[in-house]
């Protein structure tokens, strides 16, 4: 391959780093990034077990744990989410590269690259960026051979189908060994071959090619599979039991974040309110234009088009219907489906371009970016995790022996456990294991009880607000109301000073 081959891909990988390192570990946990830091700090066999014991595979928990001695684990356990998430961006641009020429590839990796969820995950200490990434690899794989079907019906080792099917099975099989969110996309790919096949004028052999890759695939990951089969403590569909029912605000907010470059909250099933709506709406109407006309300039070469299309459109769909039954559908396990998105946004914006005069050209790509930035920034000011860190800061600085700590979320604990100092976590956590009738109890017999309110992992879309005020029933009136940041409310409720302003 010649350099300047090379140099590009490695600039995108390099510019689209960048904005996945700014602020990488300002940021606190949530509750699914305390859950890795715990379980990268594990020793090795017990890190295995307890992966497989809770339905995760252990490879990245694994690629993780030498991380943990680093310090600020913020910044570490996030390292590697940014870094796979920018080569993510470096996929999506040698595919709308190879599809559509290097003005289709450098737009897409702009969608994808400053896209607010794209920027989300990458900045999350959990896998799913690598999934992304190796999934990616794998369409790769797949394109190479869509643009060649009498080669990839052929021996699967001859130099012209060999990089593609190696692509596909590796991406593919890696990518299962990382979550089993990788399952839909083996159903992808195989509907894809079989579009291809339909394709190839009656050559059965990419049919079979792609059976042998399969086969491939079970070889590299069937063994795993068996592990978690006999170390998982409950089936797969009781770990989503906590996934409310399907309704049209989920079902935009998995979308909208997803394809149309809107804020999603890490905690809630809430968009996050952008200052100029209508900008953003600007975005999503230029990429509806864009990947519209992107499946219209595809129609002659149906084969790439099956290749883009069905890699865009089967896994939403599915998981929409299924969620009918089981709810399902959620940004990050249907993350990977933006990459084609992108890919075809890419292509289909390239193709607008072409109308223009080089002047206009520049003007457009230039007011895209500037759009798109614009929007991005709007992920960096927006809180889209709750501040923990400075819960913990204010409980361990106001609370005194003695006191109760009553936790509306159970799981706040192990939140606030990461942020207490050392010397304070006995003290603020030692009476924080009940519920609110024995926050109750403890005012009855003179404790403070400090109430805390906010999510420590995602679920309902309440307000802290709602539920402190609906607790007054059973605690009394407050004596002080406190917010750590825009989404945790403490308050404090003291019965001497209760007795105080009665008359007592």
């Amino acid at each position: 391959m010649k350099a300047p081959d090379l140099a590009w891909p490695g600039a995108v990988f390099l510019l689209a780093l960048l904005p996945r390192l700014i602020g990488l570990g300002a940021r606190p946990f949530w509750l699914d990034e305390v859950f890795t830091l715990q379980r990268a700090s594990l020793s090795t066999p017990a890190l295995v077990q307890d992966s497989f014991a809770n339905h995760h595979m252990p490879s990245f928990f694994l690629l993780l744990r030498p991380l943990v001695p680093l310090g600020h684990p913020e910044f570490w356990l996030r390292l590697p989410s940014a870094v796979f998430g920018a080569v993510a961006v470096m996929l999506v641009f040698l595919i709308a590269r190879r599809v559509g020429g290097w003005v289709a590839g450098s737009l897409a990796a702009l969608v994808i690259g400053l896209s607010p969820i794209a920027l989300a995950f990458s900045q999350e200490a959990r896998s799913y960026t690598l999934e992304m990434s190796l999934i990616l690899v794998a369409l790769y794989g797949l394109v190479r051979l869509a643009q060649d079907l009498p080669a990839a019906s052929g021996r699967m080792l001859a130099p012209q189908a060999r990089a593609g099917w190696l692509a596909y099975v590796l991406g593919t099989a890696l990518a299962l060994d990382v979550l089993g969110d990788g399952v839909p996309w083996l159903i992808a790919a195989n509907l894809i071959a079989v579009a291809l096949t339909v394709l190839a004028a009656g050559q059965r052999g990419f049919l079979i090619n792609m059976l042998k890759a399969d086969f491939a695939v079970a070889l590299l990951t069937a063994p795993f599979y068996l592990m978690l089969e006999l170390h998982q403590q409950k089936g797969f569909v009781q770990t989503l039991a906590w996934i409310p029912p399907l309704n049209i605000a989920r079902l935009w907010y998995s979308f909208g974040s997803v394809y149309f470059m809107r804020v999603a909250d890490s905690v809630t099933f809430r968009l996050i309110d952008f200052p100029s709506p209508v900008l953003v709406w600007v975005i999503d109407a230029v990429l509806v234009v864009a990947v519209g006309v992107a499946t219209w300039r595809l129609r002659r070469r149906p084969a790439m088009l099956a290749v883009l299309g069905i890699s865009l459109v089967f896994l939403p769909v599915l998981l929409t219907a299924i969620s009918l039954w089981q709810p399902v559908l959620l940004p990050r396990y249907i993350l990977w489906s933006s990459a084609p998105f992108a890919i075809l946004a890419g292509i289909g914006a390239s193709a607008l371009l072409e109308a223009f005069s080089p002047r206009m050209r520049a003007i457009a790509v230039a007011a895209a970016v500037g759009l798109l930035l614009i929007n991005a920034a709007s992920y960096y000011r927006a809180e889209t995790k709750p501040r923990w860190d400075l819960a913990a800061q204010m409980l361990a600085q106001e609370m005194a022996p003695g006191d109760v700590l009553y936790l509306h979320d159970f799981y706040a604990g192990k939140e606030l456990q990461i942020y207490l100092p050392a010397d304070k976590q006995a003290m603020v956590l030692n009476d924080s294991q009940g519920d609110l009738n024995h926050a109750a109890q403890a005012m009855s017999q003179g404790k403070r009880v400090w109430a805390v309110y906010g999510l420590a992992g995602q679920g309902s879309e309440r307000s802290e607000k709602q539920d402190y005020r609906e607790s007054e029933a059973v605690l009394g009136p407050p004596v002080q109301v406190q917010n750590a940041g825009k989404r945790i409310v403490i308050v404090l409720y003291d019965p001497s000073a209760a007795l105080i302003n009665s008359g007592w």
